[in-house]
């Protein structure tokens, strides 16, 4: 699809509505306010991938790449059935695929930072006066792709926070904890893409997930190597339709079969020296 369709419905014809003679647009994202008392502030993360998969990747793909004559078509039919009759036009969506990139800053504070509410967490403006309209065409796409990794990562930090509090207080292993808050995106979530940025997040405070491919998000988008470091771990656990194949009569059975013959020997939970991801 290309990603200029990736938008609220009233975005498309602001380039007329913007005052005449606008030749830039500077805007913000910022997180507002809480709404869970003593939390003020939110983790930040999300804009890389965002940069990377949407500008860098499927402009390239599904924009820039494909014949003019082809994206005009496409967008003047989508905008048309939509709206009816209108003026939006599609000279500039022209000029744009002419131009063979998007012509846009983005300055941000280090991802993974917490960033106290009412403050930017990064901005974005454009760099070609012709091009003004845009910068907010992209709140849309941004809004959708950026808040969820920022919220699961933020409710992961404050999940941290109670458990080291708690580990510190009980336990003699606090490095215990990086495994309790586990991660199971990927049956909790609606869709692949939120499953993925949501685990993601959820890793910045804790390393069990159950979330594969979200190891796979991190070393393609923020330069992770799983090779060199822990990124996420589990443990080959069962579940009911396992623990019940073998009905009430072969209980002990099936427990003794995946003890002594399954899993022997318990395996690390990191993928570095046994010893130390705090379990065995």
């Amino acid at each position: 699809m290309n990603p200029l369709l990736l938008t609220d419905g009233y975005k498309v014809d602001h380039r007329r509505q913007y005052p005449n003679g606008t030749t830039l647009v500077y805007s913000n994202w910022t997180p507002r306010k809480s709404r869970i008392a003593g939390v003020d502030e939110v983790v930040f993360f999300g804009l890389q991938y965002f940069i990377k998969k949407y500008i860098m990747h499927d402009f390239e793909q599904y924009f820039f790449k494909r014949p003019k004559e082809e994206v005009l078509a496409k967008y003047a039919r989508r905008i048309n059935t939509y709206l009816g009759e209108n003026q939006v036009g599609t000279k500039h969506i022209a000029a744009l695929h002419d131009l063979g990139y998007i012509p846009m800053v983005f300055k941000a504070l280090p991802e993974g930072s917490s960033v106290s509410a009412r403050v930017p967490m990064f901005t974005m403006y454009n760099t070609l006066p012709e091009f003004f309209w845009l910068t907010n065409y992209f709140e849309t796409l941004l809004s959708a792709v950026v808040w969820m990794p920022c919220t699961s990562a933020t409710i992961a930090k404050q999940y941290r926070a109670i458990l080291d509090r708690y580990a510190a207080e009980t336990s003699s292993a606090p490095d215990f904890v990086s495994w309790q808050g586990h991660d199971f995106s990927m049956r909790g979530m609606a869709g692949i893409e939120a499953a993925l940025v949501s685990a993601a997040g959820h890793l910045l405070s804790f390393n069990g997930t159950d979330t594969i491919p979200a190891i796979d998000f991190l070393e393609e988008y923020y330069n992770a190597d799983a090779d060199k470091e822990l990124i996420g771990g589990s443990v080959s656990a069962t579940e009911h339709s396992v623990m019940c194949m073998g009905t009430d009569l072969g209980e002990y059975e099936t427990f003794k079969r995946l003890i002594t013959d399954i899993s022997p020997r318990a395996s690390c939970l990191s993928s570095q020296t046994p010893g130390t991801c705090g379990v065995c």
